[in-house]
């Protein structure tokens, strides 16, 4: 019998977009996985102990990457006892780091896979020189880049001139909606409640469209540090009988919210292909959106969805509700074509074999 080959995942063992990861790797190699963090109940339940091992580092916004450094010797012993095949890092400016150094001077039997996320090569890299040749090295050393959009694919080769692997993170699946059963007057917002994704221009947009229909209703979900001045705000705009804050959410709660919402909110800065975004798409949310490069690769403003320029352009979202049906087929088709992550894995890993 042909022996497996050892998989190793390293990355936040508490992310959904992990789990995903590590649901389709165990269909083709032999998973193991080492979480900075924790791990999510989820995660637990499909990789037995033997193949989990925690560094229990502390993270924050900022990435905590003097954090992350002072395990890299637990680190490397940790891979050197597992004797892995492949160490795929996900998030590329910290779990990368540490791989790409142990690479070079610690255990390097092994093919390194750099995935990056987002934020990691869109905004780490460029806030100093430092940071840039931190990100430039760990490219260097990879032998397998991936990235989920075009935009961030031609950003990393800006930063090192290799092959990206190019898919989205994805769905799972496509959920079942009844087109005909949305709410009209509900709006969805799920993202960080952090800088990079602009909760309070989504509230001030929710004010303009208030005033034009009284019955508009926002739900906020997900949580971070800018939740109690956001409170403020729509205490401010006079909102706080129309936006519900509901915190973290599970993935069926969720999906009860994706499924009844017309609209969906996603303002960030800055952006890789966003899994939320291609959840709202799949149940049907007309989405308004941010106008930034990955953004552009699934939505042509005023045909599938809004791209938010200056202001909300209400007349747009007027002409767009009304020919919502035609727009949820159509974004559902974009997802159920180029969004199911069990095919698009099913790339990477005839690529990486």
């Amino acid at each position: 019998m042909e022996k497996q080959t050892k998989y190793l995942l390293f990355g936040d063992g508490n992310s959904p977009h992990t789990l995903k990861w590590v649901k389709e790797l165990i269909k083709h190699f032999d998973v193991y996985m080492i979480s900075s963090t924790q791990f999510s109940e989820s995660l637990a339940k499909i990789l037995p102990d033997e193949k989990r091992k925690s560094l229990h580092v502390t993270v924050n916004s900022e990435g905590n990457t003097v954090e992350y450094l002072k395990k890299i010797f637990t680190l490397n012993k940790l891979i050197k006892a597992i004797k892995p095949d492949i160490v795929n890092a996900h998030y590329i400016s910290s779990h990368g780091f540490l791989i790409a150094l142990i690479k070079q001077f610690g255990y390097s039997k092994f093919k390194f896979v750099a995935s990056a996320w987002g934020t990691d090569v869109l905004v780490f890299p460029f806030r100093n020189t430092v940071f840039f040749n931190i990100m430039k090295f760990v490219l260097s050393k990879a032998d397998y880049i991936t990235s989920d959009s075009n935009y961030m694919s031609k950003v990393i080769q800006k930063i090192k001139n290799k092959p990206v692997m190019t898919f989205t993170f994805g769905l799972g699946e496509m959920p079942k909606v009844n087109e005909y059963e949305k709410d009209d007057k509900l709006y969805f917002s799920n993202r960080a409640l952090s800088p990079n994704y602009n909760i309070d221009e989504v509230l001030k947009a929710f004010k303009t469209i208030s005033i034009e229909d009284s019955e508009a209703r926002l739900i906020v979900s997900n949580d971070g540090e800018n939740k109690p001045m956001l409170k403020e705000l729509v205490i401010e705009l006079g909102l706080d009988k129309k936006v519900e804050f509901v915190g973290f959410l599970s993935s069926d709660e969720q999906a009860k919210v994706y499924a009844q919402s017309s609209f969906y909110f996603s303002l960030p800065s800055s952006d890789s292909t966003s899994v939320s975004l291609l959840e709202a798409l799949a149940y049907g949310c007309i989405p308004i959106l941010s106008d930034i490069p990955a953004n552009n690769e699934w939505v042509k403003d005023g045909e599938n969805g809004v791209l938010v320029k200056k202001e909300i352009d209400l007349a747009l979202i007027k002409k767009l509700h009304k020919n919502k049906l035609s727009i949820i087929r159509f974004n559902r088709k974009q997802i159920e074509q180029r969004g199911i992550f069990p095919k698009l894995i099913e790339e990477f890993v005839e690529g990486i074999k």
